[in-house]
C-alpha cells in the first residue's frame, strides 16, 4: 500500500482544491434551493407593483440589460410578509432583454393575486415564480471537471517520489 505525503501537495494545488472544492460545494448549495423551491409550500399574496430597471455594462454603456422588481405580500400563519427584492422572483437576479422584462411585469400586475412558493424552515424567504437556472448547473458540471484533475494531479503528488518531476514542478 503507498503511503500518502500530503506535504509533498504543492501550495499550489491546495489553493486551487480549497477554491473549486468551495465552488462545488456553493453551486452544489444553489442548484439544490432552486430545486427545493419547486416544492416549497405555497401561501396566497397579491402583487403591490412591479417595474423595469435598466442596467448598463460596465465596459459599454451602449449595450444594457434588464432587471425586474416585484413588489408584493404574503401571508404565513397569519404573519404577513412584505418582500420587493429582484431575488424574490425566481431566487436570483437574471437578466433580461426588454422583450422579456416587459411580459413578466404584464404577468404581475399590480392588485393581482399569486401563489408563492416559501421555504417551511424560513418562510422570510420565498420565490413567486420557482426557476431552475440552467447557468447554476453548468457552473457545478464546470467546476466539477475542473476539481478532478486537480484530485488527480494531488493525487500523483502524494504518491510519487520526493525528486519527481510532478512534485518538484507542479
Amino acid at each position: 500500500m503507498k503511503r500518502f505525503k500530503l506535504s509533498q501537495v504543492s501550495n499550489l494545488m491546495w489553493f486551487m482544491f480549497i477554491m473549486f472544492s468551495f465552488a462545488v460545494g456553493l453551486a452544489t448549495y444553489v442548484v439544490h434551493q432552486f430545486h427545493a423551491s419547486f416544492n416549497w409550500p405555497t401561501a396566497k399574496g397579491m402583487v403591490v407593483n412591479s417595474w423595469i430597471i435598466e442596467r448598463y455594462h460596465e465596459r459599454s454603456s451602449a449595450e444594457s440589460h434588464y432587471e425586474v422588481a416585484i413588489e408584493y405580500f404574503y401571508a404565513v400563519d397569519g404573519k404577513i410578509y412584505h418582500k420587493s427584492n429582484k431575488t424574490d422572483i425566481t431566487g436570483a437576479i437574471p437578466g433580461y432583454s426588454l422583450e422579456e422584462a416587459e411580459a413578466l411585469v404584464a404577468e404581475f400586475p399590480s392588485d393581482k393575486k399569486i401563489q408563492v412558493h416559501y421555504k417551511p424552515s424560513n418562510p422570510d424567504t420565498a420565490v413567486i415564480k420557482p426557476t431552475m437556472h440552467l447557468f447554476m448547473i453548468v457552473a457545478l458540471a464546470v467546476f466539477s471537471l475542473v476539481l478532478i484533475p486537480v484530485c488527480y494531479v494531488m493525487y500523483l503528488q502524494m504518491t510519487s517520489a520526493p525528486d519527481s518531476f510532478i512534485v518538484r514542478n507542479v
